[in-house]
């Protein structure tokens, strides 16, 4: 992920009661994806490759920038129609005591994806009320089996 910039960025983070392999499969796979961070992924998360997800019913392109096992997945997104659309995402798993992970999130508009930021703040802020939705599915899908069953 680039460093720190002038552009618009979101940054959101989460401490799970799932350890770090259980993350590592929500983050990792297209199966992963689907259950929380979009509503279907046809795509293989593997570096320099990508595909095609659904997010809140518009068709997205995706490439994986980079995956570090067990870590992190770097991705740039855009909806498929628009490429001038793309942002750039980081999905970093954290080991924490207990059995835990925290997943910290950041996306960023602007001249790290090489094409033009969403125009205004009007586009930023429905991306963050997107993050927050994404983030109520993950917490969703880490209540303990007792509560799930």
């Amino acid at each position: 992920m680039p460093e720190a910039s002038d552009e618009p960025s979101i940054q959101r983070t989460t401490e799970l009661d799932l350890d770090v392999e259980e993350v590592w499969d929500l983050i990792s796979t297209a199966e992963g994806w689907a259950s929380w961070l979009v509503d279907d992924a046809i795509l293989t998360i593997a570096p320099g490759s990508g595909g095609v997800v659904i997010d809140d019913g518009a068709e997205r392109s995706v490439r994986i920038e980079t995956l570090v096992g067990g870590r992190s997945v770097r991705f740039s997104w855009w909806d498929r129609d628009d490429p001038s659309s793309a942002s750039y995402v980081e999905l970093e798993v954290i080991e924490l005591p207990g059995n835990r992970a925290r997943l910290d999130i950041t996306e960023r508009f602007g001249s790290t994806t090489s094409v033009s930021a969403p125009t205004g703040s009007v586009s930023t802020a429905r991306a963050g009320t997107r993050w927050e939705v994404r983030l109520l599915m993950l917490c969703v899908l880490a209540l303990p089996a007792l509560v799930k069953a």
